[in-house]
């Protein structure tokens, strides 16, 4: 097959899990003989270095694109809570909307010009939502979108936001739930979202886990001098709302009422950071709790060396990566109900993002009996083994396949 394959970024590029999937996805469909597009905002010379004779039958493309990378990945409920004018507002929305219409008008440009051949549109999120449609509408080609993120989960769950949000991601989501041949999703938890949420036909949503990195290895941690005085709890993603951060942070004023001799670390950036900060500094627990900001690949892998616990807070998460990091490197983990990780890591302690008194028995816990985090780290081992990436890229070749040849 030939597919036109639109996504947001690619690894080495990197905000967040998408470029991740992007990646897997690529590098699977390319092995198995299909030509691939792929197309992208920006080709940075460090994906062409890092792509350099990797690819057999595909190839990489670059729009170019002009956009804020920042504000490109909120939506406007928080522009609307975090601006602090009209104006402000205005040019905030403008900023991320003219990114995705320029990916849009862009694209058009180089399939007219180039004359590319292609069976399929793969698409993923909203950020490409508006040039999958149009290309579709264009070349009469079907339309298979890969959901990762929605407008549902970067509000964290507040439905009231949404009907803000009609004429921006939301309206857009909601198009493409009508405009797709197929939809696939990462979770069932994602899959139900979009059934209630954006009038979706659930005989049209395939699910298709993530999984964790090829030629997973655990690694045995490595001694250093802080551990002789603090035990470490972290939390590793952005500091945004539907990661729920701060939940973890009145988890931690729990924990810190019946131990001192615990740091909590929050690893990243985001636009909740300076609350966080001052939330700490209200709550009178800053001497435990740092903030690093953003973190390179080797200082989060220095992180998880030295964490006895690692936490995914989430409010509302799709489906979530960095447990599977946390496991690699023999960190426990406690992940909420509202991610989809937690359908496939079953043996994980699982609460409710909510429920900070139960967070914070079982952060006590595993750092009260080192036996009992071993145990939870092999299960969830074990639960691990289940899944790969080509796995999972084989099952969208397959849903690929059935649209296209229908």
């Amino acid at each position: 097959m030939k597919i036109l394959f639109l996504s947001w970024g690619v690894l080495p590029q990197k905000t967040g899990g998408l470029e991740k999937a992007t990646y897997y996805y690529l590098k699977y469909l390319d092995s198995f003989g299909h030509n691939v597009y792929l197309v992208i905002p920006n080709l940075t010379e460090d994906v062409k270095k890092y792509w350099e004779g990797k690819l057999r039958n595909s190839k990489i493309i670059g729009l170019d694109v002009i956009y804020d990378k920042v504000k490109a990945y909120f939506s406007l409920y928080l522009i609307l809570k975090e601006s602090k004018s009209i104006l402000q507002k205005l040019r905030s929305l403008i900023d991320y909307k003219k990114a995705v219409f320029q990916y849009k008008e862009k694209l058009l440009k180089i399939l007219e010009g180039e004359k590319i051949d292609f069976d399929v549109i793969y698409a993923y999120d909203w950020l490409t939502l508006p040039a999958a449609i149009a290309v579709k509408e264009k070349y009469n080609k079907p339309l298979v979108w890969h959901v990762h993120s929605t407008t549902y989960d970067r509000v964290g769950g507040n439905t009231e936001s949404l009907r803000y949000l009609i004429d921006h991601d939301y309206g857009i989501e909601i198009e493409g739930c009508k405009k797709a041949d197929h939809i696939i999703t990462v979770s069932y938890r994602l899959k139900d979202i979009l059934v209630k949420y954006y009038g979706a036909d659930q005989n049209k949503i395939s699910v298709v886990y993530n999984a964790p990195d090829d030629y997973f290895e655990i690694k045995e941690k490595r001694w250093y001098d802080i551990k002789r005085k603090y035990k470490i709890v972290l939390y590793l993603g952005r500091i945004t709302l539907h990661k729920g951060p701060d939940w973890l942070l009145r988890a931690a004023k729990r924990v810190l009422e019946k131990r001192r001799d615990i740091l909590f670390i929050f690893a990243g950036t985001g636009e909740m950071l300076d609350q966080l900060i001052r939330q700490a500094a209200d709550m009178r627990i800053s001497r435990n709790v740092i903030f690093t900001g953003w973190v390179s690949d080797e200082m989060a892998e220095f992180l998880y060396d030295i964490a006895d616990v690692f936490v995914l807070p989430s409010v509302s998460e799709p489906f979530g990566l960095t447990p599977f990091e946390a496991l690699q490197r023999k960190t426990a983990v406690i992940i909420t109900k509202q991610t989809g990780i937690s359908e496939v890591l079953k043996s994980a302690a699982i609460v409710d993002f909510w429920d900070t008194y139960k967070m914070a028995d079982y952060i006590l816990a595993f750092l009260e009996y080192p036996k009992l985090r071993e145990y939870e780290i092999s299960k969830c081992l074990e639960d691990m083994k289940k899944l790969n990436w080509e796995s999972s890229a084989r099952k969208v070749e397959n849903i690929i396949k059935n649209v296209t040849y229908l």
